[in-house]
């Protein structure tokens, strides 16, 4: 009966310490993938009433190796980074969107005037501690995943669209 017992204790203890060890900061690589000129983000306000959010710029030179960009992370969040070429130098760019708590849910009592509302975001929260100048950019070199904390991003001027 002690075997049985320790058969299932080991890989119980197992599994919470892997998953503890996966709630960890990530290691991150103490260089950058590519030479960051500028980095910097824009609170942004749309035309409509309660459209707005955080664009994070982070301006680079021409990476020399292959680099896949994939996310961002930035206050609690997490989004697709959009990297484009501009005379030789590269634009990364995250898109953090902010809706107001009023825009989230409708509620009517037609069920058909209800329709587009979006469940809520039930993610679970990104492992990294982040201060507010700090993000975390995740790429792929040869098809391994790896992390770039970025520090000391400016803010720059809010920008007001029509």
């Amino acid at each position: 009966m002690k075997q049985i017992k320790q058969l299932f204790i080991i890989p119980i203890s197992a599994i919470v310490i892997m998953s503890f060890s996966q709630c960890s900061s990530a290691q991150f690589d103490k260089k950058a993938p590519v030479t960051i000129t500028n980095a910097f983000y824009n609170n942004w306000v749309g035309g409509r009433p309660g459209v707005k959010g955080i664009l994070i710029t982070i301006k680079a030179k021409t990476p020399e190796t292959d680099i896949i960009f994939d996310s961002i992370f930035y206050n609690n969040k997490r989004v697709k980074l959009e990297s484009q070429l501009q005379k030789n130098e590269l634009i990364l760019t995250g898109n953090f969107a902010i809706r107001s708590k009023r825009d989230h849910i409708i509620m009517h009592a037609d069920p058909k005037e209800e329709f587009g509302n979006r469940p809520p975001n039930t993610s679970a929260k990104i492992s990294f501690e982040l201060h507010d100048n700090e993000a975390v950019i995740s790429y792929f070199i040869k098809s391994k995943k790896r992390f770039y904390k970025l520090s000391n991003i400016k803010k720059a001027k809010t920008v007001y669209y029509q």
